[in-house]
């Protein structure tokens, strides 16, 4: 019977037995060794990549969006306490110049004949009124030598020795400068940093060189020296200490001289500063003989009442960004960041209760509150302040004023003393806040790395079990195909095209 087995049969055997082990391992002969990714559907003919694939990322879908929405509600909540912060900075700085009384202790100085003189007053000035009267004032040296032909005229070799008050400069000339005009420009490029410049004066009789120095004060007259060279420059020596005056004065160096309320007073610059106490009087000009004009030292109520309105339009940004943060659109129904947010509303009312509150220690004087200096509160939550009820308190009342912002219980010494404890770095409220919410962050980056290594495991995990299933697939199709080879090559009677014996 042997002879009726096609010779074929056995030797096509051990070729479905090579595929089975190799379809068992997951990896085609050819490719063994590349992994089993790369190999996986070989026996089932599923596309077990995209399977695994999409099983991974729908595993991981809901606990991702999860974090993703925390997180943008937690970066919210940063960027909208960013804006909070920013607006409640602006208020603060606004009461630094309120919450002390230095603000209303500053003073402003005033001339009346601003043609004369003006003024300034700084922190250590006292209220006052002078009669102010400006004699003479304080000018620089001038001095102009003798005519010569032009500027290219040569006057002579040496060193041109230049004194003004207690200073000098030494100023070399040779044969490429002894000219007139090389004279002028060696001596600006030597006495730029002391003041001292020439110029050429050209006039009918020829050209002369001018000298004059920026320096102010009797003691700041000048001098002029030469030696060496070969003596030309004698011609432009100044020296009255003794007997050599070769250059003309045309203006000597002098104090400036003023009166006030009669008494005299000598200032070797045009800024008189000692005058008197934290009062600068910049002199202008002369004062007609015997005619005064009034120098008046007072409060200076302008600086104050600006400061007042800068500290209310703060407030103003503040209350306009808070009811942008804790609004809701019921048309929309859309919500502000920081809508029903704890630490926002502790902040608005304390900040409005310090506001609204009266200064105990002024209740028996004119005013005690901020609406009887004008301020007061608009519906929307914002601050008004009447200009002109503001200037009457002021002109009224000054020190009253001075106490309501910047006393002890004083209205910007309390708030001060609120917003600290909210912008304190490390410890204030709003440090605090940024921390948990930082730490929120940090979870939520944790928990996402937690996420991405169970997805990675999960991969893992299904690639190994389609992988097994797609190798028994193979493996059963293998041995099915084996077993059906043999069946084909069994004879039994009235086969189909059996062989003849």
């Amino acid at each position: 019977m042997s002879s009726l087995l096609p010779t074929s049969s056995t030797s096509s055997s051990p070729a479905p037995n090579s595929s089975a082990s190799s379809a068992a391992s997951g990896v085609p002969g050819a490719a063994a060794g590349q992994g089993l990714i790369t190999s996986t559907g070989l026996g089932s003919g599923l596309d077990i990549n995209s399977i695994v694939t999409q099983l991974v990322a729908a595993e991981g879908a809901g606990p991702t969006k999860q974090l993703d929405r925390q997180a943008s509600q937690l970066q919210t909540q940063f960027s909208a306490y960013g804006q909070l912060q920013s607006a409640v900075a602006a208020l603060q700085a606004s009461l630094a110049t309120l919450s002390t009384s230095a603000q209303f202790q500053s003073n402003a100085a005033t001339v009346g004949d601003t043609a004369i003189a003006s003024a300034s007053a700084d922190g250590t000035s006292v209220p006052g009124s002078y009669a102010l009267e400006v004699t003479q004032l304080a000018t620089g040296a001038q001095l102009v030598s003798g005519p010569v032909a032009t500027g290219a005229t040569a006057v002579g070799t040496g060193t041109l020795t230049i004194g003004v008050g207690a200073s000098s400069i030494v100023v070399p000339i040779d044969s490429t400068d002894n000219t007139v005009a090389g004279i002028a420009a060696a001596i600006n490029k030597a006495g730029a940093a002391q003041g001292v410049s020439a110029t050429l004066l050209t006039a009918n009789d020829g050209v002369r060189l001018v000298l004059t120095s920026a320096a102010t004060g009797a003691s700041n007259a000048i001098t002029v020296t030469q030696a060496g060279g070969d003596g030309g420059l004698a011609a432009l020596v100044y020296d009255p200490a003794n007997s050599s005056t070769k250059l003309t004065q045309l203006q000597a160096a002098q104090d400036a001289q003023i009166k006030l309320n009669g008494f005299a007073y000598s200032s070797a610059s045009n800024n008189v500063s000692g005058a008197i106490t934290g009062v600068t009087i910049s002199l202008k000009a002369t004062s007609a003989s015997g005619v005064t004009t009034p120098l008046a030292i007072s409060p200076d109520q302008s600086g104050a009442q600006q400061a007042v309105q800068t500290f209310v339009k703060s407030y103003n940004t503040l209350a306009s960004a808070v009811a942008q943060l804790t609004s809701y659109d019921a048309s929309t129904g859309t919500a502000g960041p920081l809508l029903g947010d704890a630490l926002t509303n502790n902040l608005y009312n304390q900040i409005r209760n310090t506001l609204g509150r009266s200064v105990a220690s002024l209740k028996s004087g004119p005013f005690s509150t901020l609406a009887e200096i004008g301020i007061v509160a608009n519906p929307d939550g914002t601050l008004s302040a009447s200009n002109s009820r503001l200037a009457s308190a002021f002109q009224g009342n000054y020190a009253a004023v001075t106490q309501l912002f910047s006393g002890p219980d004083g209205v910007a010494t309390r708030l001060s003393s609120v917003l600290d404890s909210f912008t304190r770095p490390s410890t204030g409220i709003f440090a605090t806040q940024s921390t948990a919410l930082q730490h929120g962050l940090d979870g939520i980056a944790a928990q996402r790395k937690a996420l991405s290594d169970r997805l990675a495991t999960f991969q893992s995990t299904l690639l190994a079990q389609y992988n097994a299933m797609d190798a028994l697939v193979a493996q059963l199709k293998n041995t099915g195909s084996t077993v059906q080879a043999e069946l084909n090559s069994i004879y039994y009677p009235g086969k189909a095209a059996a062989p003849v014996p």
